[in-house]
């Protein structure tokens, strides 16, 4: 059983030459994370420069951040100066006298007494390079406060546009756009207005992030603005399919005629149903299963999933025969790549607790892996368990959905 969501093939294609870009000229060594304080410093608690009094213990030459003085100790039981490596066991260096390391410390969450170092550790070998290291933790602590000014800005309005530039990934990377992501979703729906009156203007990279989770910064406004998105992106794809010849079998093969321009559609479709999904207002129904028909037709499996993602937390009867015709054009085994894995499926028709589920979610009794989900909600949808064959269950709709006349029965 898989436990993340499969990604689409053209977008699967995009994050796999980035991890590869990362990684080197294969994809056979490990990952290497750039050593980079603006990874670490919205979390650090301590920020200091120390040397190694002990195997075990540093004493504190400098203090930038944090509860600590010149002198104090702190113990770091196993650390070690280390360079990663993609091929191979990491490059470690000795720590002597003249060693100085510039640490970004936090509390270790199993262990709250206990000091965490991570990756955010910076070291030099001689101490007339020590200003270097003073100028990274100055760097590092600037950045943090620039950031925590922003986000304690008063005014939601001017705290949303103070917050904004911190999105971008190049500018400050992963651990600045969570936290500004979680600050701006505190003052929704302000931050849900601010994105929609920036949203023609923003960076394609930044605002597709923000798209899966629309609906935490909230507002009619970045609501209505979405779901023009996704219809102007419908729109563009067809003018496209007009023109280039499509298998719509084969999205990949489709994707690769496309123009630059097109090949955006795939994630803005995508990225914009997950994103009207996030909003968790019904009245979208009608329109995220317009989007999922219309997904089938084109071969746009990664959006046909985020459909049942929407359907698996707003559960309607009408949802059903778009179930059915998703996993009739992406049934799992068909040989094609990358295939809506069928425990989605699954999960999705067992949040539909009505009758009509009973066909549909009945041959997935015998699954090996959701079986007993799917039998569980059958149970709970017919009153009784009928066991782990569908033939039963399909015998029981059935019987319901076509009573005998027993007055007729009777001669």
């Amino acid at each position: 059983m898989r436990n993340h969501r499969s990604l689409g093939r053209p977008i699967r294609a995009l994050l796999v030459l980035w991890c590869l870009l990362l990684a080197g000229d294969t994809s056979f060594g490990k990952l290497v994370p750039a050593r980079d304080y603006r990874n670490e410093i919205l979390d650090a608690e301590l920020v200091v420069i120390v040397s190694q009094r002990s195997p075990r213990s540093f004493r504190v030459e400098e203090v930038f951040l944090g509860n600590a003085r010149s002198g104090d100790s702190i113990e770091l039981p196993g650390f070690r100066l280390f360079t990663a490596q993609q091929y191979g066991p990491d490059i470690v260096e000795p720590i002597t006298p003249d060693t100085r390391v510039l640490l970004l410390l936090r509390h270790k969450k199993d262990t709250p007494a206990a000091w965490d170092s991570g990756y955010s550790f910076f070291w030099v070998q001689n101490p007339e390079r020590v200003p270097q290291l003073r100028k990274t933790a100055e760097q590092a602590v600037a950045l943090r406060w620039h950031w925590e000014e922003a986000a304690n800005t008063p005014d939601p309005r001017h705290r949303a546009e103070a917050l904004w530039p911190f999105l971008s990934m190049t500018d400050y990377g992963p651990s600045f756009l969570e936290h500004t992501k979680t600050a701006l979703q505190k003052i929704a729906p302000v931050s849900g207005d601010y994105f929609a009156d920036h949203f023609d203007d923003m960076p394609r990279e930044n605002r597709a992030d923000l798209f899966r989770n629309a609906g935490t910064y909230g507002g009619d406004r970045l609501h209505q603005k979405l779901a023009e998105h996704v219809r102007a992106q419908q729109e563009l794809y067809e003018r496209a399919a007009s023109t280039y010849k499509l298998d719509e079998d084969n999205a990949l093969a489709s994707w690769n005629v496309m123009p630059e321009s097109v090949k955006d559609t795939y994630g803005d479709i995508y990225y914009g149903l997950a994103g009207l999904a996030s909003f968790q207002r019904r009245d979208d129904l009608p329109q995220i299963r317009e989007i999922a028909r219309w997904a089938v037709k084109y071969g746009f499996e990664q959006t046909c999933e985020a459909a049942l993602d929407a359907f698996r937390t707003m559960p309607d009867k009408d949802n059903l025969p778009v179930i059915s015709l998703i996993w009739k054009k992406f049934p799992l085994g068909r040989g094609k790549g990358d295939e809506t894995f069928h425990i989605d499926i699954i999960r999705t028709l067992c949040s539909h607790k009505y009758a009509q589920t009973v066909p549909l979610l009945a041959p997935f009794v015998t699954d090996p892996f959701a079986g007993a989900e799917a039998q569980t909600a059958l149970t709970a949808i017919v009153g009784r368990d009928l066991g782990e064959r569908p033939e039963p269950w399909l015998a029981w709709y059935e019987t319901v959905n076509n009573p005998r006349d027993e007055s007729q029965s009777s001669h």
